[in-house]
């Protein structure tokens, strides 16, 4: 009777499986799968035959596998009748799905677990709903703390009106912007009520535009807040039009408050300034009429002097100290009127064609005769690489080297005075000049660099020199260096003469003007992968440079390896042997030098070559003395680079083409 019943269970059982909309399985404690419906087959995406047994197990994604052993071990231990999971499966067919099982334990008489059932859903689309909307509550949540963070920040917020109900929604950070709590009630008169009585009017004004035409606004006003401080805001409001109506406002509100001061400071100092200005301008307007008027006629009245000496020899000495004066005091009134003129943005330059050979040489005959008689040679060493004609501003060029030719002669005595010309670079039509004025002088103590181009300042600071000056000439060369968009450095120690320098950028007349050899510069083309074997570090901290060698050893067919600092090139040479290192001298922390002796040391088969800008014969000495000898000077031509490269590839054995 009860075998009769157990199967009539069974088929019954089997038949509800079958009529079943969900997928319906029958396993044993172990989990083993005694029976599968067909829409169990649709779910998993495999056969009955292949899920019975343990073979459904296969199909369980196996991070969630623990999760459904614990809960079936769970269900036996405490006798759970129902329990209900969601894990996911793969699906062969379909890949990944999830599915939900709702389980019910069969027991005997006595309560023992016989075996259990289960039925089975397909959830797949409604978990990846609420994963699509979970990633969308976070990234809502994400974007509001983002969005409070960047307007606290920006002390910026948010409003809206709404036109027709009248309603007002503020963000956090418009009530600190306002300085009111949370509970401010939001009406338009209370609101209104915060703005300071001569802004006003503005504000309604914008207010009802917007409204009434829809006109977006944006202005900045004053309001009061509670605690009676006074603050700047800017409010931006964009009308919202629907159906050809205004229905909204929205907008933001920023506090800017200190630009606004800053605004307002500037402007007060703007006008100070401005002031000041004209009344330096008037005033020295005044002064070189009422000095330049007399002095006009002192000269005049010297000049004429000079032309008889009837009154005696005697007077000649009094004719020459007056003359002498005058051109004092009238030098000093230009000089004066030339650093307003700078200071105030009235100078120009005025470019023209100029030979820099004819205009050195005119200055230095200038000074020639003045340097002879106290036993002074002024040399000139220009760059036969420099082209003859620039287009440059003769007189303010000439003004620059005369103030620094004449404090030169001025303060030296029986020694020598050297003005050099060097050409830096020679690309895009144009000459990079270095300038230098050198004298072997009384020098500038090192205190006196900081103040030295100071206006009526002087670096002689002696009360026992016998030289004077009015202290602007230095100042004027500095405004003047700027005006060509460089500036001027200074090298000076007390007794050990003094060197003034800067580098100007001109452009220059193509033509016959240039150097015959500079016309022709082997082409590079003859070089192209020629140095294919050699390996090559280079080591420099002006990216322009690293840039520029690069392409050009490149181009030769190395692959260089680049460092920009000493640190970085140690690093380079732990990993890598190299046939040549190409170092720069000038560089922070670790120099050239040091680098040098370092690999000396501790890379002797790397081959040493300097590259620098510094052309001074003590550093070759310097070079001379730790045995290295191959030195390329900035600008350096490709050609010069290749030469010197090669020989250096045969003397190592490197296969190079010719």
């Amino acid at each position: 009777m009860n075998t009769t019943t157990d199967e009539t269970n069974a088929k019954l059982l089997q038949t509800i499986f079958e009529i079943s909309p969900l997928g319906a399985f029958q396993a044993d404690l172990k989990g083993h799968i005694i029976f599968a419906n067909k829409q169990w087959e649709h779910i998993s995406g495999v056969t009955t035959a292949e899920s019975m047994g343990d073979g459904w197990m296969r199909l369980i994604y196996e991070a969630d596998m623990p999760l459904i052993e614990r809960t079936l071990a769970e269900g036996i231990a405490n006798n759970k009748e129902v329990f209900g999971l969601v894990y996911r499966i793969k699906n062969p067919l379909k890949g990944i799905r999830w599915v939900k099982v709702n389980c019910k334990f069969i027991f005997d008489a006595v309560g023992n677990a016989l075996y259990y059932i289960g039925f089975v859903e397909d959830i797949t689309a409604h978990q990846l709903r609420e994963q699509m909307l979970q990633e969308t509550i976070n990234k809502l949540e994400q974007s509001n703390r983002l969005l409070e963070v960047s307007q606290q920040l920006s002390k910026t917020g948010g409003w809206e009106f709404n036109v027709l109900t009248g309603e007002i929604f503020w963000t956090k950070q418009v009530y600190l912007i306002n300085d009111v709590s949370a509970d401010f009630k939001l009406s338009y008169d209370n609101i209104m009520g915060l703005c300071t009585a001569e802004y006003l009017p503005v504000m309604e004004e914008k207010m009802k535009a917007a409204i009434e035409y829809g006109q977006p606004y944006e202005f900045e006003f004053q309001i009061h807040t509670s605690s009676g401080e006074k603050r700047w805001a800017r409010i931006i409001g964009i009308p919202v039009i629907k159906e050809n109506r205004v229905v909204s406002i929205h907008g933001a509100a920023m506090d800017i408050t200190g630009k606004k001061e800053g605004e307002l400071e500037l402007i007060r100092a703007k006008d100070v300034a401005e002031k000041a200005a004209r009344a330096k301008a008037d005033f020295l307007s005044e002064m070189s009429h009422e000095i330049r008027t007399p002095l006009n006629g002192i000269i005049g009245i010297a000049n004429l002097l000079k032309l008889d000496y009837s009154a005696g020899r005697e007077y000649e000495e009094y004719i020459n100290g007056l003359s002498f004066s005058a051109d004092h005091l009238l030098n000093l009134i230009n000089d004066i009127l030339d650093l307003a003129k700078i200071e105030s943005g009235k100078v120009a330059l005025v470019q023209t064609e100029i030979n820099i050979f004819e205009l050195i040489h005119n200055i230095r005959n200038q000074f020639k005769s003045i340097a002879a008689t106290k036993g002074v040679n002024i040399n000139c060493i220009i760059d036969n690489n420099i082209p003859r004609k620039l287009l440059a501003d003769p007189i303010r060029l000439a003004q620059i080297l005369n103030n620094l030719v004449s404090n030169a002669v001025k303060f030296t005595e029986n020694g020598e005075v050297t003005i050099a010309l060097r050409l830096v670079a020679l690309q895009n039509d144009r000459a990079t000049i270095h300038f230098s004025v050198k004298d072997s002088g009384i020098g500038i103590s090192s205190e006196f660099h900081e103040t030295v181009f100071e206006s009526f300042m002087q670096g002689h600071q002696t009360t026992s020199y016998k030289q004077t000056g009015t202290g602007l000439g230095l100042t004027i060369t500095q405004e003047l260096v700027a005006l060509h968009g460089s500036s001027i450095a200074l090298e000076s120690a007390a007794g050990m003469g003094a060197e003034f320098y800067f580098d100007i950028s001109f452009e220059y007349v193509k033509g016959s003007n240039l150097p015959g050899f500079l016309m022709n510069i082997p082409n590079t083309t003859s070089m192209e992968k020629k140095l294919k074997g050699l390996t090559i570090l280079y080591v420099e901290d002006n990216l322009v440079n690293l840039m520029i060698i690069r392409k050009q050893l490149e181009n030769m067919g190395m692959v260089p390896d680049c460092a920009q600092s000493g640190k970085e090139a140690l690093a380079q040479l732990e990993k890598t042997s190299y046939h040549v290192a190409l170092l720069d001298l000038h560089m922070p922390e670790i120099d050239g030098y040091e680098l040098a002796a370092i690999i000396q040391e501790k890379y002797p088969d790397t081959h040493i070559v300097i590259f620098t800008g510094d052309i001074m014969v003590e550093v070759k000495e310097k070079l001379a003395g730790m045995q290295i000898y191959d030195i390329l000077d900035k600008p350096l031509l490709p050609v010069k680079l290749y030469e010197m490269l090669h020989r250096i590839a045969c003397n190592k054995n490197v296969l190079v083409e010719e």
